[in-house]
């Protein structure tokens, strides 16, 4: 009888010690991945593609809101810190790709900044300036949860000198916003050949070099943890 009492005794204290790590499991914060990353960010342009690649032109072209700029003398987000062109990781893929006959660089910047669950949006633009727009344009959205995640609405513009012959009608381009330009601002000089939007979302590891394709676009990206305390980020 005694040793049955001991048992019972014994299996209440095993359940009551998994009930309280149970308990105590439940009750901690979830893991959060929140803090201060190295991003860097590389988009060309193919220069050779199939001319019978049929392009939709009921696209839609806009800017979210809450948009930050990556130029130091815009609205920046939060902790944003430009990184010098010394201390990019991915320097020799865009030198490659600067060289290449194949490939246009139209983007390749790095920054600091705090990436929150919350989307951080910001925007893009590179390439040949023409008028009031460039030949790259649009955003892209940061986050993180389990894993870091971006988002591209991104639109490559290919433009024609006025008197060019053009059957196709593409939307209008829209303004950044704060630009100080109209969004009925036109250029008379210029007109529209194509437009192509690269809209995607990918979720990705720190540290890892992350390629995003595209029959015209290609995107390359890496984000890394960084440490204030360190001259270089965790890579």
């Amino acid at each position: 009888m005694l040793i049955k009492k001991y048992i019972l005794c014994l299996l209440l204290l095993v359940l009551m010690a998994n009930s309280t790590y149970a308990q105590t499991e439940t009750d901690s914060p979830p893991q959060t991945h929140e803090k201060l990353y190295q991003i860097e960010l590389i988009i060309f342009a193919r220069t050779e593609s199939n001319p019978q690649e049929y392009w939709p032109h009921d696209l839609k072209l806009g800017y979210p809101e809450n948009l930050y700029s990556l130029n130091p003398q815009g609205n920046t987000p939060e902790g944003f810190l430009p990184v010098p062109t010394n201390e990019r990781l991915l320097a020799p893929q865009a030198a490659t790709l600067a060289r290449s006959g194949s490939y246009t660089l139209l983007y390749h910047q790095a920054w600091r900044q705090m990436i929150y669950g919350r989307k951080t949006n910001l925007a893009i633009s590179g390439g040949k300036t023409v008028g009031d727009h460039q030949e790259l344009e649009g955003s892209i959205a940061l986050s993180v949860g389990q894993y870091l995640k971006i988002q591209t609405n991104l639109w490559l513009t290919q433009f024609a000198v006025a008197g060019t012959n053009i059957t196709e009608t593409w939307p209008e381009l829209p303004q950044l916003p704060n630009s100080g330009f109209s969004d009925t601002q036109k250029n008379s000089d210029f007109l529209i050949k194509r437009i192509v939007k690269i809209s995607q979302e990918r979720s990705m590891r720190s540290n890892e070099i992350h390629y995003i394709d595209h029959p015209l676009l290609g995107i390359i990206i890496k984000i890394v943890p960084y440490d204030p305390g360190n001259a270089k980020p965790n890579s």
